[in-house]
């Protein structure tokens, strides 16, 4: 009868252990981490809000051929980046020229060029006038204030130049924009180093609206 008795003690333990919610065995610290790299994302989700707001949209361009943009639109095809091909019409926009001149004779215009060299300004070509004189060219500003700074930083060397307004016609440009860019991320390295058609086409970035 004796262990009938302690049988029934055992049991009555047990269920009493299993009722309260008791181990018998196992390590307590093994229920402290609960859902650790859940518990760190949700924390993580007002920085990756404030992320996407801020985030930069991509274009590559310009190409002043529509063939130069074709080309670039067959390497994005390739990367499987998505984009949408953009044309600027030609416009009419207001330029300032810094030169000096105008020049009767050859010999004036070398020996000015000469001066210009010594001075180390070596960005400059001779421009021909409808009335057969000409100009040395030392620069075409968008805006009249880096015209004049440009015009004080020669005035501090000793050459006298001088500045007028031109309208000029710009031809159309073509431009190619990509979208969800940030989800193809691995590929923005490969589109910094991407030799695309034309002197200015390039991977720009801008604030996206």
């Amino acid at each position: 009868m004796k262990w009938v008795f302690a049988l029934l003690v055992l049991v009555n333990v047990g269920m009493y252990l299993w009722a309260t919610g008791h181990k018998t065995s196992g390590s307590p610290s093994a229920r402290t981490v609960v859902n650790t790299e859940g518990m760190r994302l949700l924390s993580e989700l007002p920085a990756a809000r404030n992320n996407r707001s801020a985030r930069s949209c991509y274009r590559v361009g310009p190409f002043s051929e529509e063939d130069g943009s074709i080309q670039a639109a067959a390497t994005l095809n390739a990367l499987s980046v998505v984009y949408t091909s953009l044309t600027i019409k030609k416009r009419q926009v207001r330029a300032y020229r810094v030169y000096l001149g105008p020049f009767n004779t050859s010999e004036q215009i070398e020996t000015q060029r000469n001066i210009l060299r010594s001075s180390g300004i070596n960005e400059h070509y001779v421009k021909s006038e409808r009335d057969t004189q000409d100009l040395i060219s030392l620069g075409l500003f968008s805006q009249q204030a880096r015209a004049d700074d440009f015009l004080q930083q020669l005035n501090k060397k000793d050459i006298r130049a001088k500045t007028r307004p031109e309208n000029r016609t710009l031809g159309p440009t073509y431009w190619l924009e990509l979208h969800d860019l940030e989800s193809n991320s691995g590929v923005l390295a490969a589109l910094r180093e991407t030799q695309w058609p034309g002197d200015r086409a390039r991977l720009r970035v801008f604030p996206c609206s």
